[in-house]
């Protein structure tokens, strides 16, 4: 290795009463590394995808634990439109129908909501300890015995524990899947990686309405919702040979100073023969880690609870509120309106079965949006995107409230109309660009305590919305509030909110590497002044500053030593 320029990465001891060792970066190339981080940011596209084929393979396994919890909750709030389901876990209603009551179609997505922040609570020490890999290799299995509770419920309150235990594993998926994409991914690649966990929410959702509408036409009994519920055996079989094969992410190695098991991971990542690409990968690595070290390392010496405190200082804190924010943002942009589609269309005059039919529109809009947003992030910022999404979307739920003012005969037709336009607008835009925002704002030290704060955020709104939505769509008959479509005008003025809040406060982190980013983030600059030209000038600055710094120390070292001499002669 040359030894042009080297750092020395010791810069945090290690604490033996904390069971994580710390960063131990070793003597590496300087130069490399920033050789390494030039080379990504001029590699085009098609480079970039040729180059990492097989790590963008070993990212979508990952981000493929999103189908089942997009499948899985999405087919919570379907099966309320089920004749099989609310004959079976419902009552017989004053207009002679099954209907699973108000209070159950809270509790049974609100439990799997709680589960899933309990599942965000346990990430954390579970990838301390474990790494990305084992930890969802572990909630795979555990999820595979769960499946049992929802598929064999003789009775709603079974049902209910089944979701809420079922939650568990997907709150952990929901913070592994972009952690482990944002760590592994190279600048081009990393927003089509992180939006990729959108698109595997998307694929849920559809696969989970195809499932609802074909196995209703094709049974009428309790098979049109267990079979559903049975199909979640496969995908997980499926995706644990998937997270099996990949490797674990080289900065948990790396972080734990084990650099030779992190190469090895780089060298299963990287194109196969090319052992330069990995050493430099490697070195890269290591300077990032490197720059996020504190000057007195302080950290080794600090409890659990003071290292999340930590968090909440200085640009961490920063980065941990933009990451929260973004992701609440994500939830309370009306986007809960979409899982409760069937429902919204039959209080808009539609029937059962035209409801399901409409809603099969949803998610495959959605995955148009979000194949569309790749080629829309080649053109524009993830803020841009991000702010005039919502613009684009208050308007468009204002258009769906006003679809309730239409003719009876023809408000649901219009009303799904544009929740379809609204969904593929999401999809396009927050629904995907809030995946890479989010797992790119994160330092590297935080990642994973970041993504479970601001994944907790982002659960915390969807608990409001498991109340409201649902109250606000449904009839009075049914307990209601009887908006319906209206619904729309309450969730504009929140889209309207959100956007001033991304003009303000969401900066630009399209082409920026990992250690720009902490450059203008430990500077404090301005979200709507982050660029790499800002960073390289804050970068100059630092240099400069440690130039002078050491100067001034070697002076005094030279006139301490002068004097000392002086007074022995």
């Amino acid at each position: 290795m040359s030894k042009q320029k080297s750092g020395l990465g010791s810069g945090l001891p290690k604490n033996a009463n904390d069971a994580e060792q710390s960063a131990q970066v070793e003597l590496y190339n300087v130069t490399l590394a920033e050789s390494a981080e030039q080379r990504e940011r001029e590699m085009t596209f098609g480079e970039a995808l040729k180059a990492d084929r097989r790590l963008i393979m070993y990212s979508i396994g990952f981000s493929g634990t999103i189908i089942m919890e997009g499948y899985g909750l999405a087919l919570m709030t379907y099966l309320f439109t089920l004749e099989p389901f609310n004959r079976k876990y419902g009552v017989l209603t004053a207009d002679g129908k099954y209907e699973v009551e108000y209070i159950w179609k809270v509790l049974l997505p609100l439990t799997a909501q709680i589960g899933s922040i309990i599942g965000i609570f346990v990430t954390t020490p579970c990838t301390k300890w474990f790494g990305y890999k084992w930890t969802t290799l572990l909630m795979l299995i555990f999820s595979a015995t769960l499946i049992a509770m929802p598929f064999f419920a003789p009775n709603i309150m079974i049902l209910c524990v089944g979701f809420f235990l079922q939650g568990i594993p997907w709150g952990v998926f929901q913070v592994v899947s972009p952690a482990y994409a944002s760590e592994v991914s190279t600048i081009q690649l990393r927003p089509i990686l992180t939006t990729w966990n959108n698109l595997c929410w998307v694929i849920g959702q559809l696969l989970s309405a195809g499932a609802i509408k074909g196995f209703s036409v094709a049974f009428r009994t309790e098979w049109a919702f267990r079979i559903p519920f049975g199909l979640q055996w496969i995908f997980t079989f499926l995706l644990a040979i998937g997270i099996w094969l990949a490797p674990e992410s080289p900065y948990w190695y790396i972080q734990k100073g084990e650099i030779a098991r992190g190469r090895q991971a780089i060298v299963k990542l990287v194109r196969k023969g090319d052992p330069s690409m990995a050493e430099e990968k490697l070195a890269l690595m290591q300077h990032t880690i490197q720059q996020e070290h504190m000057k007195d390392a302080e950290i080794a010496q600090l409890g659990k609870w003071e290292r999340i405190k930590l968090m909440l200082k200085g640009s961490d804190a920063r980065r941990t509120e933009i990451a929260c924010i973004a992701w609440t943002i994500q939830a309370m942009c009306g986007s809960s309106i979409i899982a409760w589609g069937p429902k919204l269309f039959e209080n808009s005059g539609l029937d059962a079965s035209q409801s399901l039919s409409v809603n099969m529109a949803l998610p495959a809009a959605g995955l148009l949006g979000t194949l569309a947003s790749w080629w829309l992030m080649a053109y524009m910022g993830r803020r841009s995107i991000y702010f005039y999404g919502l613009l684009v979307m208050a308007l468009l739920l204002v258009a769906c409230g006003g679809a309730s003012y239409a003719p009876a005969n023809v408000s649901g037709w219009a009303a799904g109309g544009v929740l379809t336009v609204y969904t593929m607008v999401y999809d396009l835009t927050v629904g995907p660009i809030c995946y890479s925002i989010v797992s790119e704002i994160p330092s590297i030290r935080y990642r994973a305590v970041t993504l479970s704060a601001a994944r907790g955020a982002y659960l915390g709104s969807n608990l409001i919305n498991h109340f409201l939505t649902p109250k606000m769509l449904s009839a009075p008959s049914e307990g209601g509030w009887g908006l319906g479509s209206r619904t729309g005008f309450v969730y504009a003025v929140l889209c309207l909110i959100s956007a001033t809040y991304t003009w303000f406060r969401i900066p630009e982190t399209n082409g920026l590497s990992a250690r720009s980013l902490d450059i203008l983030f430990q500077h404090g600059v301005s979200a709507r002044q982050f660029s790499n030209a800002t960073a390289a000038q804050y970068e100059q600055l630092d240099r400069e500053k440690n130039t002078r710094l050491t100067n001034t120390a070697s002076q005094n070292s030279v006139f301490s030593v002068h004097a000392v001499s002086s007074k022995a002669q």
